[in-house]
């Protein structure tokens, strides 16, 4: 099994004390605050995290657990995206000054500048942030596939994409189901399905042939993929009797079942692929990375939607944190967004 990170990066540091609970927004960018490190001396590093095997952690999920795969891949971007020289790169929520936004990526002084972009406003105490030229690195990757083979609709058994090569398998597989489950479940679209209708409290009863069916499988499964301040956002607990769910929650109703109410939203049209800078070893023993979702300029006047054999470069990137934290049974998600 590959080791998350060499020792020589433990000392590394991508971007100290950026914290923020999981968003799952799924527009470019999502509005999780990024915080800047404090002018403080530099502290002693965490030991480094114990390494948990992919079978240890999957056997204390659900006796339906996901199954993964990996394989070797090349960092690529959607079908008919060319990869770009270079992007406007765009943070929508920096919490921490300029100069200190152009030492977390690298650039030199002066790269960044704040962003006044009204459709999308930073939240409260946090500023946009962009910079012109950024080059993508193409940072290695390795192909994750996710398979729940008992799931009925076919569309939701299986999940493949790629994540930082750097990664050992149980990581990978964490990030890779929170991808899954977000996606599927609570992102694009918010629900787990076969489910009945009840009319008396307009929400729906997730029946079998579902990811889980019991209220408890899929708190099991969500505390071995995130941390429980992440997806504790996403559990209302039990549903009293009559009351009707509130949106983005999963409930527990009567006799262990799941209870929601359905929702939906869209991707932009203009997303090309999502890349990631390399995961850092941070000295809380957490792993710090970006999510860059690279996007075409739809107010430029030249994009005129997909259409086959049309190739496109996207010109922009919209950066947000990637945050695994150890625990004593394997990594856990404590921040990542869906970037499209």
């Amino acid at each position: 099994m590959k080791r998350i990170l060499s020792a020589a990066l433990a000392c590394a540091v991508l971007l100290a004390g950026c914290a923020a609970p999981a968003s799952t927004s799924g527009a470019p960018g999502g509005t999780s605050a990024v915080s800047a490190p404090e002018p403080t001396p530099a502290p002693t590093p965490s030991p480094a995290p114990k390494e948990v095997s992919l079978e240890e952690w999957r056997a204390a999920m659900p006796a339906n657990a996901p199954v993964f795969t990996f394989a070797d891949a090349e960092p690529a971007l959607n079908k008919d995206v060319l990869w770009p020289d270079q992007v406007e790169l765009i943070v929508r929520a920096w919490q921490g000054t300029l100069e200190e936004a152009d030492a977390a990526f690298g650039l030199p002084a002066g790269s960044f500048s704040e962003l006044d972009d009204p459709d999308y406003p930073p939240p409260e105490g946090a500023m946009s942030t962009h910079a012109e030229g950024y080059v993508l690195t193409k940072t290695p990757v390795q192909q994750v596939t996710v398979d729940l083979p008992w799931v009925s609709n076919s569309y939701e058994n299986t999940s493949t994409g790629t994540l930082p090569a750097s990664l050992d398998e149980q990581a990978a597989g964490a990030l890779a189901a929170a991808r899954y489950f977000l996606y599927y479940h609570h992102g694009m679209h918010h629900g787990l399905e076969p489910s009945d209708y009840d009319n008396a409290t307009d929400s729906y009863i997730v029946t079998e042939g579902a990811m889980y069916t019991r209220y408890s499988e899929l708190e099991q499964f969500l505390g071995c993929v995130f941390t429980p301040g992440a997806y504790g956002e996403m559990m209302g607990g039990p549903l009293a009797a009559g009351e009707a769910p509130a949106p983005s929650l999963f409930y527990q109703g009567e006799g262990d079942t799941i209870r929601y109410m359905m929702g939906d939203r869209g991707g932009s049209i203009t997303f090309c692929g999502a890349v990631f800078t390399e995961p850092v070893l941070q000295p809380d023993g957490s792993l710090l990375f970006w999510q860059l979702s690279l996007n075409l300029d739809d107010l430029d006047g030249n994009f005129q939607g997909w259409g086959e054999g049309v190739q496109h470069t996207p010109t922009l990137a919209f950066a947000t944190p990637v945050r695994l934290v150890p625990s004593d049974n394997g990594w856990r998600v404590a921040e990542y967004s869906l970037p499209n």
